[in-house]
């Protein structure tokens, strides 16, 4: 696949190739590797990264690729504008229990473990040991960004209702989106019985969300997807058919966050900006990314002291075991790739002449 190169206005040209050094060679744990793992993976890559100042590089942007968490970030905005229009408040009182409905048992996950202890939550495993304890809503959205916990999305979701996540991606420019179901796609794994081929994917997602409501309403239906389990083969083909969207969508949400152009995106900045240190220059740095079996997504946007906005993200598919657990162990490389790609010309320098 070639690259789609929007160059600065400065009547420079894109490299010539003899102008290009070779990739360097691909290695998740570093940024200058991360540049040649994507010129290594072409077909399994696609970006889009824009860096406020004039450039743009897009690559497979309007592939349609599994999202993971960093589809995430659609239901945050959706939180955010609620607020600002009104229609929810941030200290609407949300009972534990009725979050934990939609948090889908994992004995290895552990985001919402980890969200617990940063609310100071007794728990006993993954589950608080007081359903009827009361957290904010505005608390469960913070945990979502922090941590990525899995069951506060589709808890959002059931409160706004889909039309609200349809007419924030309508503001925001995301066109046609999939509405993803978290809580629906883990269940989908232990009941693959119960949903269509992945290839049917308007089909595929509608049957998740009722996965979900399912799952959250029916102790036994509960009960028996708890106690399945699959082969990791399985998984990793899961995972590739998921739920996603392209990198030209997710791009679009960002840069919506990071401009303020749509209502309540000083809140969605506010949960997505928790680095308290983003580097010289730079305002603030918002960031939602995810993983999976074979799939590491990732979407920001970086405001700088100078007014501008950058913004990028890069879906990943088809990573070998090897290279997923070395991300999973330490995902700052990758991180640092974004910012880079916007950073520094000369990795935005060599990731043009590589793609």
């Amino acid at each position: 696949m070639t690259a789609v190169l929007l160059l600065a206005a400065t009547g420079c040209a894109a490299p010539t190739l003899g102008r290009c050094a070779a990739p360097p060679a691909p290695d998740v744990g570093t940024t200058a590797g991360w540049v040649g793992y994507l010129a290594a993976h072409r077909d399994d890559v696609a970006f889009v990264i824009d860096d406020g100042r004039g450039t743009r590089l897009e690559h497979r942007a309007d592939t349609v690729v599994p999202m993971a968490s960093a589809s995430k970030a659609l239901n945050l905005a959706a939180y955010a504008r609620a607020v600002a229009l009104g229609v929810v408040r941030p200290d609407e009182p949300v009972r534990l229990g009725d979050w934990e409905r939609w948090e889908v048992y994992n004995p290895t996950e552990t985001a919402h473990a980890r969200a617990l202890d940063h609310l100071g939550i007794p728990r006993a495993g993954n589950r608080a040991t007081d359903p009827d304890r009361i957290v904010t809503i505005e608390q469960l959205a913070t945990e979502i960004s922090i941590w990525s916990d899995d069951a506060g999305p589709d808890y959002l979701r059931a409160r706004l209702g889909d039309q609200a996540l349809l007419d924030t991606a309508h503001d925001v420019g995301w066109a046609d989106p999939e509405l993803i179901s978290t809580t629906g796609f883990l269940v989908s794994l232990f009941t693959p019985e119960l949903v269509p081929p992945a290839t049917d994917r308007p089909a595929r997602r509608a049957a998740e969300w009722a996965l979900a409501q399912r799952y959250a309403t029916d102790p036994a239906f509960r009960a028996d997807a708890d106690t399945r389990n699959v082969a990791p083969a399985v998984e990793a083909r899961w995972a590739d058919g998921g739920p996603g969207g392209t990198a030209r969508q997710l791009q679009a949400l960002w840069s919506a966050v990071g401009r303020g152009s749509f209502p309540g995106a000083d809140r969605a900045r506010a949960l997505a900006e928790q680095d308290p240190d983003p580097g010289p220059g730079i305002t603030a740095l918002g960031a939602k990314g995810g993983s999976l079996t074979g799939v590491l997504t990732r979407g920001i946007e970086l405001r700088r002291d100078d007014g501008t906005v950058a913004t990028a993200v890069l879906l990943v598919r088809h990573m070998s075991e090897l290279d997923t657990r070395r991300v999973d162990e330490s995902s700052q490389a990758f991180n640092d790739v974004l910012v880079a790609s916007v950073q520094s010309p000369e990795v935005t320098a060599a990731l043009r002449c590589q793609l």
